[in-house]
């Protein structure tokens, strides 16, 4: 896969990738968070405008995206999706590598992001990369960097944090 910056253009297509899985999260993710899973084109817009994108393709199609946005010393995470068409294909530690190289180039001491216990899937690709859950309580997670998450919070989800090896 091939991982590059999101542009304009390329929105339709992450609409689609986090789409295709939102029926996964409506078993479990509460009411007033499914619009973080059933997004549309202006949610697009307005988080084009708040996150730093990367899109995946493969064969020439947009197929996965990751996004990053500067936590302090850490990267967060907000989104990590493959197409649920070509999930199991290892697309999803492709963007988890490339979104380490990029947070370990920026300087972070390492990556952040959260997930729902239930989303298994999800939890068992961050736990097999390395990440750990630091934090299960929503006041905990909300307390985290001085209230960062607040804006991406969604209710049950736990915060997993992913540490850089550096050389000594």
């Amino acid at each position: 896969m091939t991982i590059r910056r999101a542009r304009r253009e390329d929105q339709p297509h992450v609409v689609g990738i986090i789409r295709s899985s939102a029926s996964w999260y409506r078993p479990f993710v509460a009411a007033e968070d499914l619009g973080e899973h059933e997004v549309d084109e202006a949610w697009a817009r307005e988080n084009f405008a708040r996150r730093e994108f990367f899109v995946g393709h493969v064969d020439g199609a947009v197929v996965a995206t990751v996004t990053l946005q500067d936590a302090g010393d850490f990267s967060y995470l907000g989104y990590v999706y493959v197409h649920a068409e070509h999930t199991g294909k290892g697309l999803g530690r492709d963007l988890l590598d490339f979104a380490r190289d990029e947070s370990r180039d920026r300087g972070d001491k390492g990556m952040v992001l959260i997930a729902h216990p239930e989303a298994d899937w999800a939890c068992k690709t961050y736990e097999r990369y390395g990440f750990d859950v630091i934090a299960e309580r929503e006041d905990k997670i909300l307390a985290w960097n001085n209230g960062f998450l607040r804006p991406y919070y969604e209710k049950g989800f736990q915060l997993y944090r992913y540490l850089h090896v550096r050389a000594s």
